[in-house]
């Protein structure tokens, strides 16, 4: 393949994976959990192979040291960045993923290095999926358990979610029937504007 097509080819993916950085600031993604994470990874690949494929260019060094420099310097801050750089790129803090129906689907993870795990629910729109909002996980495990979360122990704050079924889903909220550690309750995630109330 000649370098001209290769190069035409990384912007493609690269324009693709920088929409992907826009959407998610806007609480969208393209649909599907797997979609962002192996665009992320052809454009990483892609751009070791166009950094090696084409080193001896100026312009390839200059864009292999603002690359470096941008890892650095998200290291500084307390490593925050560079934490959520390897979790848009991995599936470190995606604990669970559970599809309700073909249009809504939640996901326990943790969204940040400092932060605690959430539910995250997204619904699909056509082939992009908008992230409706999060609630903090131990919230569900009150209304489940029947318990406050100082009664919970800190080992029983991580126990999965066994099952999860769509009850309703309207403007106003969405409810969920979750079942963990065998008892079963309806959590009702209200909606205000485009997000969830905490």
């Amino acid at each position: 393949m000649k370098n001209k097509n290769i190069v035409i080819a990384y912007f493609v993916v690269t324009f693709i994976f920088l929409s992907e950085v826009v959407l998610n600031f806007n609480k969208y993604s393209y649909a599907g959990y797997y979609t962002d994470k192996i665009m992320s990874w052809l454009w990483l690949a892609m751009t070791v192979f166009i950094i090696i494929r084409l080193w001896k260019k100026k312009a390839i060094k200059a864009y292999f040291g603002l690359l470096v420099a941008g890892i650095i310097l998200s290291i500084l801050p307390m490593m925050i960045p560079f934490f959520a750089l390897v979790s848009y790129f991995s599936t470190i803090d995606s604990y669970q993923r559970i599809q309700l129906d073909d249009n809504y689907r939640i996901e326990r993870h943790r969204p940040g290095a400092l932060a605690k795990p959430q539910i995250a629910i997204y619904k699909q729109e056509g082939i992009f999926e908008k992230e409706m909002g999060r609630t903090p996980y131990i919230e569900i495990l009150e209304k489940v358990l029947q318990r406050s979360s100082i009664d919970i122990p800190s080992e029983e704050r991580n126990e999965p979610i066994q099952e999860a079924k769509l009850v309703n889903a309207n403007k106003d909220s969405i409810g969920i029937e979750y079942k963990i550690m065998n008892k079963k309750q309806v959590f009702y995630h209200k909606i205000n504007g485009n997000l969830f109330e905490y």
